[in-house]
C-alpha cells in the first residue's frame, strides 16, 4: 500500500508536527506500507526525527499560491499513485478533494470543531469581536462542506464527533504518545509543569491566574511554562501582577520534554481548546498527575479520577483548588502518578496505530 501525506510544513514544534512524526516512523518501521510526505520547500528541517524510510517530495511553491499548488500535487499523485491521500493541514485541506487521481483521499483533523471560535473568544482584548466571530463561523462551515467531500475524515475525540453532529464519513482515531520514559517523576518536587504555545487557546494565563494567588503561601513552589507565542507579554504582566517573578519561569520549546516532566511533580492543564491534549499523554507517561479544565474536546476522554482532576471548562478558581489539593498531598500526587503509568498504556502507538491500518485497509478494499 502507498500513502501519501500532504501538509505544508514540518518545521514546527506543535503537537500536529509531533503527532505524525511519531505515526509515520511507526508506520514505515512496524508494517509494509510505503509512506510519502508532499509539503512546501522549506530550508528548515522537520523539528522532530523522521525516519529515513519515509520519502519527502517539496514543491516549488510559496504558500498562498494554490493555483501552481494544484498543479504541482496533481502531477505528483500521478507519479507516485497513491493508494491512499491525506490531507493534514494547510493548503491540500481545501485542494485534495478536487484531485481525481483515483486515491481514497482522508482529513486527518488536529483540532476540534470550535477552534476558531474559542480562539477568538479566548483573545483578552480585540476591536470588532463580532466580526471576528462572523468570519470565525464562515470559515467553520467551509470547512465542515470541505469534509464533507472526503472519503474519511477523521478527527481525534469522541466528543469532538459528536461537535460536528456524527457526519457519516467521520470517525476519530486519539493520537498515539509521543515517546516513552523509562525514568519517572517521583512526584516529590515542587514544581507545576505546564507545555504549549503562548497563545489564548493553550490558556496559559489561565493557569498564572489560578497560582497567582498561591503563590505567597506556597514560596518553596514553582511554576515552569515551555513554549513561545504571542501571548508572552501578557503572562509576564500577569507574573509582575502576583510578584511571583522567582517562582516562575517561561522556557524555550525543547525537543525532548520527557527530561522537563519528570522533574516536576504536577503537570498542569489550562487550555480554552484543544483537539486532544498530545501532552497530558506525556506527561503521564512520565508519572504527572494532572490538573486541566475540561475544554472541548481531549481532557475528559484521557484523565480519569484515578490519574488527574478535571475542572469546569474556564473555571480559574475550581482549577486553583484543584492545584492547591495536589500541592498539600504528596502522597496523593505519588499515587495519582504511578496511576497514570498505568493507564497510558492504551495510548502506546502500538495500540493506536493497528486502527489508522484498519482504516486504510477498509477504505482501500
Amino acid at each position: 500500500m502507498k500513502i501519501l501525506y500532504c501538509l505544508d510544513s514540518l518545521k514546527a514544534s506543535g503537537g500536529t508536527e509531533r503527532v505524525l512524526t511519531t505515526k509515520l516512523n511507526w508506520l514505515v518501521n512496524k508494517t509494509d506500507i510505503d509512506i510519502w510526505i508532499v509539503k512546501l520547500y522549506e530550508e528548515e528541517s522537520s523539528f522532530f526525527t523522521l525516519s529515513d524510510k519515509v520519502k519527502i517530495i517539496e514543491l516549488p511553491v510559496k504558500h498562498s499560491e494554490i493555483r501552481a499548488y494544484i498543479g504541482e500535487l496533481n502531477r505528483t499523485l500521478t507519479k507516485i499513485k497513491p493508494d491512499v491521500t491525506v490531507a493534514v493541514a494547510g493548503m491540500a485541506v481545501d485542494v485534495l478533494p478536487l484531485m481525481k487521481d483515483g486515491s481514497k483521499k482522508v482529513l486527518e483533523f488536529h483540532y476540534t470543531k470550535n477552534f476558531l471560535l474559542n480562539f477568538v473568544n479566548g483573545i483578552n482584548k480585540i476591536r470588532f469581536r463580532k466580526l471576528h466571530l462572523l468570519k470565525m463561523h464562515f470559515l467553520q462551515w467551509k470547512l465542515a462542506r470541505t469534509a464533507r467531500r472526503y472519503d474519511m475524515f477523521v478527527g481525534l475525540t469522541s466528543r469532538d464527533v459528536g461537535l460536528w453532529g456524527h457526519p457519516k464519513n467521520m470517525t476519530y482515531v486519539h493520537n498515539p504518545l509521543s515517546f516513552r520514559s523509562e525514568r519517572k517523576s517521583t512526584c516529590r518536587s515542587k514544581t507545576i509543569i505546564a507545555v504549549g504555545s503562548w497563545t489564548p487557546a493553550k490558556g496559559m494565563d489561565q493557569l498564572l491566574e489560578a497560582f497567582g494567588p498561591l503563590s505567597t503561601d506556597y514560596p518553596d513552589w514553582s511554576v515552569e511554562l515551555y513554549g513561545a507565542g504571542q501571548d508572552e507579554q501578557r503572562l509576564r504582566q500577569i507574573i509582575a501582577k502576583y510578584n511571583m517573578g522567582a517562582q516562575v519561569k517561561l522556557n524555550s520549546p525543547v525537543r525532548d520534554i520527557a527530561r522537563q516532566l519528570c522533574e516536576a511533580s504536577i503537570y498542569a492543564f489550562p487550555s480554552r481548546s484543544d483537539g486532544f491534549g498530545l501532552v497530558i499523554t506525556e506527561a503521564m507517561e512520565c508519572g504527572l498527575p494532572t490538573v486541566a479544565m475540561d475544554c472541548p474536546c481531549g481532557p475528559c476522554e484521557i484523565i480519569t479520577p484515578t490519574t488527574g482532576i478535571v475542572v469546569d471548562d474556564g473555571n480559574i478558581v475550581a482549577f486553583r483548588s484543584a492545584l492547591k489539593t495536589l500541592m498539600d498531598d504528596p502522597k496523593l500526587r505519588i499515587s495519582m502518578g504511578h496511576a497514570a503509568t498505568v493507564e497510558v498504556k492504551r495510548f502506546y502507538t502500538d495500540t493506536i496505530m493497528p486502527r489508522w491500518v484498519d482504516l486504510f485497509n477498509n477504505l482501500c478494499s
